[in-house]
């Protein structure tokens, strides 16, 4: 298997992992130091900030389904960089937000940096107006529903 498949090949094994809300067959592609990062505003969006190793994997996707209810979650395409071991992936994540029951769609990008076959970096760039938009309860005359979906 090539350098670039077998990045492409981990980050499929890490996004079917995370569909199948299977955390511990996404800790088996991660370094036990890895660093996982999500922006965005904790005091809104709790799964916001770093999470470190293992332990920061497994809280930031308790957080996240704590939370949201993903109803679609599709990567679209993936850009490989070899020589980084860095895979950027596109997608689309539908979700409702279980506290509110509002539904938002996160255009994505995220990157994963590998080492060694794992992953030692994730860091997402979602739609957090979309997310904020769909959370706090201020902000629900701001946008309507179809402002929050972003299509």
């Amino acid at each position: 298997m090539s350098g670039r498949q077998a990045l492409i090949e981990v980050v499929k094994a890490a996004y079917a992992a995370f569909s199948a809300r299977n955390p511990q067959g996404l800790l088996c592609l991660c370094a036990r130091d890895c660093l996982w990062q999500a922006p965005g505003l904790s005091s809104f969006m709790p799964w916001a900030g770093e999470h470190q190793g293992h332990a920061g994997v497994l809280g930031f996707v308790g957080l996240l389904d704590r939370h949201l209810e993903f109803l679609t979650f599709e990567a679209q395409s993936l850009v490989v960089d070899v020589d980084q071991g860095r895979v950027v992936a596109f997608g689309v994540a539908h979700c409702r937000v279980r506290a509110t029951g509002r539904r938002y769609t996160n255009h994505w990008a995220h990157l994963f940096v590998l080492r060694d076959g794992l992953i030692t970096v994730f860091r997402e760039y979602p739609d957090t107006a979309a997310q904020l938009a769909a959370i706090h309860p201020a902000l629900y005359g701001a946008a309507s529903q179809e402002e929050i979906v972003h299509e």
